[in-house]
């Protein structure tokens, strides 16, 4: 194993001090908890995100987007169309003059509502504060 002499800041130390500290509390052993054997598992957990990331910003297609962001792209599109397609339902349904004649539907009202419930749904997944 290679050996290398690394300076940190203090607050750092500190942090690897109590992880090393906390887990001889739990029980390890000192040579399987001890300051270097910390310092290497961050340093292993560090590079492997940083190659991750690396990795994944290399991984782009042809249009400079990541396959992530091709399918939030692919889902949007559809999202749009759906809904595009049922306003389009839902217009030429209150054209009718059937529909037009009965007082129990209206067009403006029945918007609202479905405006209303939407909020209501939304409002049970997502904080109203994030807002």
């Amino acid at each position: 194993m290679a050996r290398q002499n690394v300076y940190m800041p203090q607050k750092i130390y500190d942090a690897i001090k109590s992880i090393v500290e906390e887990r001889r509390a739990e029980g390890a052993s000192s040579s399987d908890a001890n300051m270097s054997s910390v310092c290497s598992e961050m340093l292993d957990i560090g590079v492997r995100v940083t190659m991750n990331l690396k990795k994944k910003s290399e991984d782009l297609n042809d249009d400079g987007m990541s396959w992530e962001d091709l399918y939030q792209r692919q889902i949007l599109e559809e999202v749009s169309k759906a809904r595009q397609c049922s306003q389009k339902i839902f217009q030429m349904l209150f054209d009718l003059q059937e529909i037009k004649a009965d007082s129990r539907y209206d067009f403006r009202e029945t918007v609202n509502d479905m405006k209303t419930e939407t909020e209501r749904l939304i409002d049970q997944y997502f904080d109203s504060n994030d807002k």
